[in-house]
């Protein structure tokens, strides 16, 4: 499911006039600049913190590479408008991520501590919504509604084998959402300073995915 790399856009499903996508290659600069615009328009107004240039060509940088191994989610207005951003990332040999070299988490002790059996570790970021646009264009998809979306497409990606493992850096705003949406995400690290916000290690586990995925199926919008 999805874990084919298009170098165009592909359309999945729409709400009306709000189309989802799984972005492709050549589209990757505009997913990664509406994240990192969005982060620095949040961040700014949550903890007056504001990323530099080079935090937008790492994230650029970082899309880019890490392309094969990936898949993008992205909801478009017909303006082609980017609304909303969502990646899910395979972990490869020898790739670390910050949960590991930022947090300082060993992933093997946390799966051995918690008994698990992990066939691939998942990560999941570039969470973003432009819910001011989608308040003041009117348009038939709550930001709520776009992110219960997101997740359910990302960890379908996730979650197609039952024992692989979700991990991510969570702010603490994201947290208390996944948390309102049912999901079980697990703390498993010290609280630090991450894009300017108080940020947690996370996982979610292949179990806890497909609990949660069994009780929010897709939702009745036509195929685009």
């Amino acid at each position: 499911m999805f874990l084919n790399h298009p170098q165009q856009d592909v359309p999945i499903a729409a709400h009306d006039s709000v189309t989802l996508y799984q972005i492709g290659q050549n589209n990757l600069a505009n997913f990664s600049q509406f994240v990192f615009d969005m982060y620095a328009y949040h961040y700014f107004k949550k903890y007056q913190w504001y990323p530099t240039v080079h935090d937008l060509y790492k994230m650029q940088q970082s899309d880019q590479e890490q392309f094969q191994s990936s898949v993008y989610f992205g909801y478009r207005n017909e303006q082609n408008q980017i609304l909303g951003t969502i990646k899910a990332t395979r972990k490869e040999e020898g790739v670390k991520f910050p949960i590991e070299y930022e947090f300082e988490v060993n992933l093997d002790e946390i799966i051995q501590e918690k008994g698990l059996k992990v066939k691939e570790v998942w990560h999941l970021g570039r969470l973003a919504i432009d819910s001011n646009t989608l308040r003041s264009q009117k348009l038939p998809i709550t930001s709520r509604q776009m992110f219960r979306y997101l997740l359910i497409h990302s960890l379908g990606v996730i979650n197609h084998h039952p024992n692989n493992l979700m991990i991510a850096e969570s702010d603490v705003l994201i947290y208390e959402i996944f948390h309102s949406l049912g999901l079980n995400m697990q703390v498993v690290g010290k609280l630090r300073q991450c894009l300017g916000s108080p940020t947690y290690p996370v996982i979610i586990t292949g179990e806890d995915m497909h609990k949660w995925l069994s009780q929010n199926p897709l939702p009745n919008y036509h195929k685009s």
